[in-house]
């Protein structure tokens, strides 16, 4: 019994089980305490050293060195005390024996050692094998358990969320003898698939440094021992490591679809009425004569473009929290549109206008906190320095502060806001607002700012988002010569995405143009053509 307690409290080591299979024969069985024996460096020092013959008579031999002294003892190892762990580690059924010892080549295999991000990946699941003393996740003395199969179905279909698990193995979950090879293989396509769903195959922040999303990576090890632990639901526990977002699904739905049409090869023709009974025309994409013109538009004479922008489109929602809040605001840069939801409908729309090519608006999330009327701008250095070259126009006020020029534009119908501001603090210093130039809103295409998103029918959007009590006209009775502040009584969530495809209300796929290139550069990061 204690033997069996003793076996808890030691720890994996792929380095102790490499050095001990390195010194004993191919066929040996190793012993427990073999596997977690000492390096052999270790196991030198603590040997007693106890000279068994006298030291050479210096009359004999005047000459020998102090060497000759030191090399004519012998050294002699006092008997080690019998290791406990030796008969809980026989005890050990043979399954558990056979796992303990596969996982030293898994960890330190060549496909490992060549990928460090695969070489973590195997080390934090091997510990949780530790944790659960060699006991396996998918299989027992009588074969594959449960959820085994489930999860395989779901992992052989990850091409309908847009994953790609082409680097790793899938066993075959319903036949044949499963080892300690088709065990850990199953673990690793479980936790490559969740990494993957959750975003783990990029960087948002490195595709820009205007892209302030950031994915919550699941712990491999946890992933395993939660699909593996919800039996036959396995494979609806692995897919819900997918975005949940209603958006999401209806793209996904839209890939499995092009994915069964392509399947068939449909001849150009009939390709091009599919995909264009499809998709929904509005301002943002405007008419095109040509039909190949228009094909181009919808990403190609081919359906592996098409899959390939949604597959992009379904990557960045996986940058989004997975709860967004019932209650929110989201800004589609491409469609440029805003749209207000409460309890998961949408109750307000609006025209917006977003920033120019070169100047773009961060994609982030955050929270209103406040809406000013009557607000100041104070104008960005950037604007300052590289569109005023340091000079100042009619009507601001000019101050200094720690040496530098602070320009202030009062309160006013010609003020840059115009007369209302959607306060929501981020680190890119962005927000909505009112704009003087409201003819802009005409336009389709509209990237006319500085990256500060300009809101048409303002008041509109203040009564949407302030509720009852609030209405348009109690708002623009603030409207005057100072600032003033209405705080919110509830910080409502606020979504700058950035969906470049889309399935609008009436089921239609839309796409926009890819105004920053964002979906060109997650097709480029994921591998994918087009």
């Amino acid at each position: 019994m204690q033997a069996r307690i003793s076996i808890a409290r030691f720890f994996l080591s792929a380095a102790a089980i490499a050095a001990v299979l390195a010194a004993a024969p191919a066929e040996a069985t190793p012993r427990r305490a073999d596997i977690f024996a000492p390096p052999a460096s270790v196991a030198l020092t603590g040997l007693a050293k106890q000279p068994s013959a006298a030291a050479l008579d210096p009359l004999e031999a005047p000459e020998a060195p102090p060497v000759v002294a030191v090399t004519a003892a012998k050294l002699q190892a006092e008997p080690a005390e019998p290791d406990s762990l030796d008969l809980a580690w026989s005890l050990l059924p043979d399954h558990q024996r056979g796992l303990a010892l596969a996982l030293q080549d898994w960890t330190s295999g060549p496909e490992a050692t060549r990928n460090p991000a695969r070489r973590a990946m195997r080390a934090k699941i091997a510990a949780a094998y530790v944790t659960r003393k060699f006991e396996p996740f998918w299989t027992d003395a009588n074969g594959w358990r449960e959820g085994a199969a489930s999860a395989v179905s779901r992992l052989r279909a990850a091409n309908e969320d847009g994953l790609d698990l082409r680097g790793v193995t899938i066993p075959e979950a319903d036949k044949g003898a499963p080892g300690a090879a088709s065990e850990l293989a199953l673990s690793e396509a479980v936790a490559t698939y969740a990494f993957q769903a959750r975003g783990g195959r990029l960087q948002p922040e490195r595709l820009s440094r205007l892209i302030g999303a950031k994915t919550a990576l699941p712990d491999p090890a946890q992933a395993v021992a939660d699909v593996a632990d919800a039996g036959y639901r396995a494979g609806e526990t692995l897919q819900g490591f997918n975005p949940p977002h209603y958006g999401y699904q209806q793209l996904r739905e839209k890939l499995v679809e092009l994915k069964t049409r392509g399947a068939s090869a449909p001849p150009l023709d009939s390709l091009f009425a599919a995909v264009e009974e499809g998709l929904a025309q509005t301002d943002a994409l405007p008419p095109v004569k040509s039909k190949r013109r228009r094909m181009e538009t919808l990403g190609g004479p081919s359906t592996s473009a098409l899959e390939n922008e949604i597959i992009a489109n379904m990557e960045r929602w996986r940058w989004l929290p997975r709860d967004m809040g019932d209650d929110r605001i989201e800004v589609n840069i491409p469609d440029f549109e805003l749209a207000v939801i409460r309890n998961g409908a949408v109750t307000h729309r609006a025209r917006v206008i977003v920033g120019k090519e070169q100047t773009p608006t961060p994609i982030f999330s955050d929270e209103m906190v406040e809406i000013i009327v009557n607000p100041s701008w104070y104008v960005p250095q950037s604007i300052i320095q590289k569109e005023w070259h340091g000079g100042v126009g009619d009507g601001y006020q000019v101050s200094y502060r720690n040496g530098q020029m602070v320009v202030r534009q009062p309160p006013g119908e010609k003020n840059a806001l115009g007369r209302i501001k959607f306060v929501f603090p981020n680190d890119f210093a962005v927000y909505m607002h009112d704009t003087p130039s409201r003819g802009l809103f005409a336009a389709s295409h509209r990237a006319f700012s500085h990256g500060c998103m300009r809101v048409d029918q303002p008041f509109a959007l203040a009564e949407a988002v302030l509720g009852p009590g609030w209405s348009e006209e109690r708002v623009k009775k603030l409207v005057g010569p100072s600032e003033r502040y209405i705080n919110l009584s509830k910080p409502l969530p606020v979504h700058i995405v950035y969906f470049t495809a889309y399935v609008d209300d009436m089921g239609r796929l839309v796409q926009r143009p890819d105004l920053y290139g964002y979906s060109a550069r997650v097709r480029k990061a994921l591998g994918l053509g087009g």
